[in-house]
C-alpha cells in the first residue's frame, strides 16, 4: 500500500518537468550543422545577349484562332397528337395519351386502353359490370 503512495507521489513530482519539455521551443535545424548556401543560377528561359547578337525584335505570335462555334443543334418538334376517340367514335378532347394504348380521362382521372383508329386511337369500352 505504501510502495502505490510513492509512486504516485514520484509521478506527481516528475509532471511538471514533463510538461514543462513539451512547451519548449525545438532547437533551429542549422544550429549544429553549418549553413551553405549555392550560388543562384540564371533563368534557364532567358536568352543570353552576346556582343555580337544585337537586340533582336521578338517574334511576333501568330493570332488566336477563333474558337469553332457549335452548329446549333437540331430541335425537333414532337409528332403532332394523334385524336382520340371514345368508344362511340365521338371526339373526346379531354383525353390525353400517357404511353402507347393507353389514354388518361382528365375528368374522371381514369384510365383506358386503346386500339389504333384511323388517323387517332379509339378508347377501348370497359367491360360491361365494371365501372
Amino acid at each position: 500500500m505504501k510502495l502505490k503512495g510513492y509512486l504516485a507521489l514520484v509521478v506527481l513530482a516528475a509532471l511538471p518537468a514533463f510538461a514543462q519539455a513539451q512547451l519548449a521551443q525545438p532547437p533551429a535545424p542549422t544550429a549544429t550543422r553549418p549553413v551553405t548556401l549555392q550560388a543562384p543560377s540564371p533563368p534557364a528561359s532567358a536568352p543570353r545577349e552576346t556582343p555580337q547578337d544585337p537586340a533582336r525584335p521578338e517574334p511576333s505570335r501568330p493570332p488566336n484562332k477563333p474558337k469553332p462555334v457549335p452548329k446549333p443543334k437540331l430541335v425537333v418538334p414532337p409528332p403532332p397528337a394523334r385524336p382520340i376517340y371514345d368508344s362511340k367514335g365521338q371526339l373526346a378532347p379531354h383525353m390525353r395519351q400517357t404511353s402507347p394504348g393507353r389514354v388518361l380521362d382528365t375528368r374522371t382521372n381514369r384510365y383506358y386502353d386503346t386500339v389504333p383508329s384511323g388517323i387517332g386511337q379509339k378508347v377501348v369500352p370497359p367491360p360491361v359490370g365494371t365501372r
